[in-house]
């Protein structure tokens, strides 16, 4: 049963299906207002009417304080003010305590979200259930999105085919810049494979159309499935422990190559980035004695504070685990 929060959240989200919000849109801001509701309710706001500007300030420290970048805290504030004016439009709430709420400061620096430690995702993947198709199928995802540095609608996107378990290897097709990229497969990432695919038959209710990843009805899994998983783990491990999404895992094997002795260059088709600005804003993560040697090594690749560049490391593109 939806209490009165969610049933906003819920209503807000229908009146964007209804004027055309894609569905990657609609799970994406569920994801944001369920996040916020959460932190809400451990404050004591039950209730949309209940909240104060005060409490949205707060929820912006916490998201500062956890390390999410700047450029997804101006999203998340833009979207709570257009949440929040959608609700005293309806007449869900009197007064708005988004009206006067400060996007993060222009001159902060724009660092990326903090990584997870490659131990925490290693324990974050050992600690997922594995007692059904379903279950293996998310561990499948996960590793996927971690081991092979995917974006989340790329993964969603894999047919079986794509998948070479002899080669090791995941052909990514049309990517988010049309580009296609042949990957490998980590150990991990493999087993993990190999355990869903014996299963994901199960799965199936009727004509195979060769998706990989499946949903309880059979048919390609989408993005609610996807985010409703992330949800439910995020319920598991508590209010006090780091919120995760999928590109938080993303992001991660990024720098966990990178502090491996990976090229920056090898990361940015690793990852798919079109423009090596894009991947390079990692080395502000590397320590700092490590970015002294990469600097003497590539001094043309600048990164403001934390300019560097890395040894072509071409053949180590991979995680330890």
């Amino acid at each position: 049963m939806l209490n009165a929060m969610q049933d906003d959240i819920a209503t807000f989200l229908a009146t964007g299906e209804a004027v055309g919000w894609k569905q990657s849109t609609r799970s994406g801001y569920a994801a944001m207002l369920n996040h916020l509701a959460g932190f809400l309710r451990r404050r004591g706001c039950c209730r949309s009417p209940d909240v104060v500007p005060g409490d949205l300030e707060a929820y912006q420290a916490e998201l500062r304080a956890q390390g999410r970048a700047k450029g997804g805290r101006i999203r998340n504030t833009i979207l709570v003010r257009r949440y929040f004016a959608w609700l005293q439009e309806q007449g869900r709430i009197l007064a708005n305590p988004a009206r006067g709420l400060p996007l993060p400061e222009d001159g902060e620096e724009d660092l990326p979200e903090a990584p997870l430690e490659d131990g925490v995702v290693s324990a974050i993947l050992a600690a997922l259930p594995r007692e059904s198709a379903v279950d293996l199928r998310n561990v499948c995802l996960l590793e996927l999105v971690y081991g092979c540095g995917l974006r989340i609608s790329e993964a969603l996107h894999l047919d079986v085919d794509d998948l070479d378990l002899e080669q090791r290897t995941v052909q990514v097709r049309e990517g988010k810049h049309g580009q296609n990229r042949l990957l490998p497969v980590m150990p991990t990432a493999l087993a993990a494979a190999k355990d869903y695919l014996a299963v994901r038959r199960s799965l199936l209710k009727g004509p195979d159309h060769g998706a990989l990843l499946l949903n309880r009805f059979g048919r390609r899994m989408g993005m609610a499935a996807a985010v409703g998983f992330m949800n439910r783990l995020n319920q598991q491990r508590g209010p006090g422990a780091r919120h995760l999404h999928f590109h938080l895992f993303r992001h991660s094997i990024a720098v966990h190559l990178l502090q491996r002795g990976a090229d920056v260059r090898c990361i940015q088709r690793f990852l798919g980035h079109a423009s090596l600005d894009t991947t390079k804003i990692y080395l502000r993560l590397v320590p700092g004695r490590l970015a002294e040697d990469y600097r003497r090594a590539m001094p043309e690749i600048e990164v403001g504070s934390g300019e560097g560049g890395v040894p072509d490391a071409s053949s180590r593109v991979g995680p330890g685990r």
